[in-house]
């Protein structure tokens, strides 16, 4: 498999993973924080036994800390406990609009530092999926009576909720920027940093804010658990991989994949429907993730192709 396969094939199945969080969330009564320090944490031990079990624990110490990698896991522990605590101050619309503001953060912030270049046929893709996110999630909407409408709104109420929800879009966005520095760093080894500074991270948020765990019961620690291990262990490690084989833009346009398989969870596990503007928001979401990974694969193909003629060409 090359590595643009392997990056998308990872992606694909991450976003996938990731779109069932709202699943998870809904089964576990405690804050953000404790399910996010639980995903990290879950997927250090995870990796790590992986890795004894391999033979690959002396990589862990061969690997050259830097502060990208530091920052990478940090900046991803910190926004997933942003994210979901955002969702209980502010409306799910807003939370949601806001992290997914990280795939357009981190791709301008590769194309300024990291000098990757944004193709036109790219930039159009991102802007579809990330119109068809608003759609989504009700941020654009339309009815009868109002017509076309954006309702995303910074009101006194939900302004704690919002800049906690810009702040998860930011620190994802800066996740996906720094995971593009080291690329040198194997993808095991990577997935143990990002979990355990994630972890550190957010251990030292603990101690200015005390979690509560009061409320959970037999039922909650069984989903927390599970959560760990598919959401935190699963789909961080393959978000790791598809990270360090695609570019931020590409990155950016098969991650809000998460958004369509959200709405389908929702649909088919607690009754909910779409509407005709979020069914179309779905289907920009698909064809343009779709279309960046058809755009590019073909791009490479043809690249080969004049490398290596066929005899006769």
């Amino acid at each position: 498999m090359n590595t643009k396969t392997l990056g998308y094939t990872t992606m694909i199945v991450s976003a996938a993973l990731m779109g069932c969080v709202g699943l998870f969330a809904r089964n576990i009564n405690t804050s953000g924080d404790v399910i996010a320090f639980t995903r990290m944490t879950v997927g250090a031990l995870c990796i790590l036994a992986i890795m004894l079990y391999q033979g690959k624990a002396q990589l862990i110490k061969q690997t050259k800390l830097s502060p990208s990698v530091i920052a990478s896991g940090a900046c991803l522990g910190l926004c997933l406990a942003a994210y979901v605590s955002s969702t209980k101050y502010t409306t799910l619309a807003n939370a949601v609009f806001l992290i997914y503001t990280g795939p357009v953060f981190s791709t301008i912030l590769a194309a300024i530092f990291l000098k990757e270049k944004i193709a036109k046929l790219t930039a159009g893709l991102l802007t579809a999926v990330f119109i068809g996110c608003l759609f989504i999630i009700g941020i654009i909407n339309y009815d009868a009576q109002s017509g076309l409408t954006v309702s995303l709104s910074f009101s006194k109420e939900n302004f704690i909720g919002d800049m906690l929800g810009l702040a998860s879009g930011l620190g994802y966005g800066l996740y996906l920027f720094f995971s593009r520095y080291r690329t040198d760093v194997g993808s095991d080894s990577r997935s143990f940093f990002n979990f355990l500074f994630g972890a550190l991270a957010i251990a030292i948020f603990f101690l200015m804010n005390p979690p509560s765990i009061s409320e959970m019961d037999s039922s909650s620690w069984v989903w927390l658990i599970s959560m760990g291990f598919f959401i935190g262990f699963g789909a961080l490690s393959l978000l790791t991989i598809a990270a360090k084989h695609l570019k931020a833009a590409e990155l950016a346009c098969v991650s809000y994949l998460e958004t369509v398989v959200g709405a389908g969870i929702g649909i088919m596990m607690f009754g909910e429907s779409l509407t005709a503007l979020q069914t179309l928001g779905g289907i920009l979401v698909i064809g343009g993730g779709m279309g960046e990974i058809v755009f590019t694969m073909s791009k490479k193909r043809k690249s080969k192709a004049k490398i290596n003629p066929q005899p006769g060409h």
